[in-house]
């Protein structure tokens, strides 16, 4: 029983930290969460099928060299055409073609499920990132629900305040058991009986 109480507080613990950690890293870095230096997105489409999941979480390397990027490299870029701001969208693609127009460096980019390459080339000053081959699958549906305010309210007060309880729980057991050690060890009450 206590082996099972200690893992539901490691548990708790976990989901209280990993969720801490990606708001304050959200908050500091101004958008993406980074970890050893880096980035993680949510994958929230099957487009990169199979070796991206839905639901995954991907992580990559920022501040990338552009020029030194090639054909089958998987790059994370803002959507060309669209405002850049809070509700850009991000995707993540691998390189089908790399161009140059107008003396600009451009990349044709296709998700490996789809049967077509996107739409639109890719600016090179669009890249934000490249795929460093490291993902952790279905964390990114925890982390969507984790934004929304019954996430925040489930995964970030719940978890603390049973967190909160557990501790004094086990706090509680603990004195019990030390008052019954305590009680069990006590020397032997003296004889009342008087010799005759």
């Amino acid at each position: 029983m206590k082996w099972g109480s200690d893992l539901i507080t490691v548990i708790l613990g976990i989901i209280l930290i990993v969720t801490m950690y990606a708001a304050v890293s959200t908050r500091i870095s101004g958008g993406t969460p980074r970890v050893f230096g880096l980035q993680w997105y949510e994958v929230m489409s099957g487009s990169m099928e199979p070796q991206i999941h839905t639901g995954s979480v991907i992580f990559d390397k920022p501040n990338v060299n552009v020029s030194n990027l090639k054909v089958g490299d998987v790059i994370t870029f803002r959507a060309p055409d669209q405002e850049y701001g809070p509700d850009e969208m991000i995707i993540t693609h691998r390189i089908s073609k790399v161009e140059h127009q107008n003396g600009q460096l451009m990349f044709q980019t296709k998700g490996d499920a789809n049967d077509s390459p996107d739409p639109s080339l890719v600016p090179a000053n669009n890249v934000v990132a490249q795929y460093d081959n490291m993902t952790i699958p279905y964390l990114g549906y925890y982390l969507t629900f984790a934004k929304t305010k019954l996430g925040i309210g489930l995964l970030v007060i719940l978890p603390g305040a049973l967190l909160i309880i557990s501790t004094m729980v086990s706090l509680f057991r603990d004195i019990l058991n030390s008052e019954k050690r305590s009680k069990s060890d006590g020397s032997p009450e003296a004889s009342t009986d008087r010799p005759h």
